[in-house]
C-alpha cells in the first residue's frame, strides 16, 4: 500500500511546492494533486513550467514520492446533459496529462441529492454517466474511483435522495460493471452510511481503487455527523482501523491510502502540525497492522525547487 498525502481529505492549502514538500518532509510516498490547476498553470506559461515541482518530486531513490496517489475529477454527474457532454470533454486533455506522470487513478463522487428524476430513473443516467467518464479515462490506462457522501449536513439537498449509503455505493458499482470503475472506501462515510465490516469483506482488493481513513470524533453523535465531525484516524475505536487495514492487505489492495480529517477540528495548530499528526496517525495504524512503516527524512529535499514568495 501506499502512504498516501491528500491535501483536500485534510482541509489543506497551498502552493504546489508547499503541498510536495510536506508530503516528502513527512513521508508520503504518493500524493494526490489538483491536475486541473496543473492544467490551468500549463496554459498560462508552459506545461514544463506547470510541472515541474511535481517532476522533480517524483523519481527513484530515498526522499521522492514512488507516484502521484490519484487526482478528482471535476464533473457535476447531477449537471444537465449538454453541460456533462462538456466536462467529459474537457477531461481528454486533463487525461493526456495526467498520464504522462504516469497517474493510474482518479476520483469521482456521486451525488447524494438531485432534482432531475426519482431514485430508479436517476441510477439508470448515473450507472451510464459513470461509464463514460470511465471509458475516457481507460483510454490513457486510469482508473476512476467512486465514493459518495455519508453526512447529513447537505449543502444543497434537493427533492430526491440519490446514493446515501454503502448499499447505495455497491450497487452502482457493481452496476456499471466495469473494471475501469471502482470504489473509494472512505471509512468516515462508510460508518455513516451503515457500512461494515461485512460489506468491505465482499470486495475484492482489486475493485478498490483508493482508501482515506478518518474516524468520527467522539464528541460527534453518528446519526446527525457532518463533515466537520471527522478527526484523524486511531488504532481503537468504533472504526476498527487496524482491522480494515489487515483486511486490506489480505485482500491484496496495492493502491493509495491516506488520512483523512476536517480542518475545522484543527484550528489553532499550523499546517505542518496538522500533515505531522496525519503521519503519525497512519503509521501508527500500518504499523499495528504489519505493514513496515519507513523511516522519515531526515531533511526536507534540497534539490527540489523551491517556488518563489509572490511580491504583494
Amino acid at each position: 500500500m501506499l502512504k498516501n498525502f491528500s491535501p483536500e481529505s485534510l482541509g489543506i492549502n497551498g502552493r504546489q511546492s508547499e503541498l510536495i514538500e510536506l508530503a516528502l518532509t513527512y513521508g508520503f510516498v504518493s500524493m494526490d494533486v489538483d491536475m486541473y490547476e496543473i492544467m490551468r498553470r500549463s496554459r498560462r506559461t508552459t506545461t514544463e513550467d506547470a510541472t515541474k515541482f511535481l517532476r522533480a518530486a517524483l523519481g527513484e531513490g530515498m526522499g521522492r514520492m514512488e507516484q502521484i496517489g490519484g487526482f478528482l475529477v471535476e464533473i457535476d454527474l447531477d449537471a444537465d446533459d449538454e453541460a456533462f457532454t462538456s466536462q467529459v470533454g474537457a477531461l481528454h486533455p486533463l487525461a493526456d496529462l495526467a498520464a504522462d506522470f504516469n497517474a493510474t487513478r482518479a476520483y469521482i463522487k456521486l451525488p447524494a441529492t438531485t432534482d432531475r428524476l426519482p431514485y430508479h430513473e436517476f441510477f439508470e443516467i448515473q450507472r451510464d454517466r459513470l461509464n463514460q467518464v470511465g471509458e475516457t479515462l481507460a483510454s490513457k490506462g486510469i482508473r476512476l474511483g467512486v465514493s459518495f457522501d455519508g453526512t447529513t449536513d447537505l449543502p444543497d439537498a434537493k427533492q430526491f435522495e440519490f446514493i446515501r449509503n454503502v448499499e447505495g455505493l455497491i450497487a452502482i458499482v457493481k452496476a456499471v460493471g466495469s473494471d475501469n470503475v471502482g470504489y473509494v472506501i472512505d471509512t468516515f462515510d462508510w460508518a455513516l452510511g451503515q457500512g461494515g465490516m461485512d460489506q468491505l469483506a465482499e470486495i475484492p482488493g482489486d475493485a478498490i481503487v483508493a482508501v482515506r481513513l478518518g474516524s468520527i470524533a467522539e464528541d460527534a453523535d453518528p446519526a446527525s455527523a457532518t463533515r466537520l465531525d471527522c478527526v484523524l484516524p486511531t488504532k481503537e475505536g468504533g472504526l476498527e482501523h487496524v482491522a480494515i487495514v489487515k483486511h486490506l492487505i489480505a485482500a491484496g489492495y496495492e493502491g493509495p491510502i491516506a488520512p483523512s480529517a476536517s480542518s475545522t477540528r484543527y484550528k489553532g495548530q499550523t499546517r505542518e502540525n496538522t500533515v505531522k499528526d496525519s503521519q503519525e496517525a497512519i503509521d501508527a495504524i500500518c504499523s499495528e497492522a504489519g505493514i513496515e512503516v519507513r523511516p522519515l527524512p531526515m531533511d526536507v529535499i534540497e534539490d527540489i525547487p523551491i517556488e518563489p514568495t509572490p511580491m504583494v
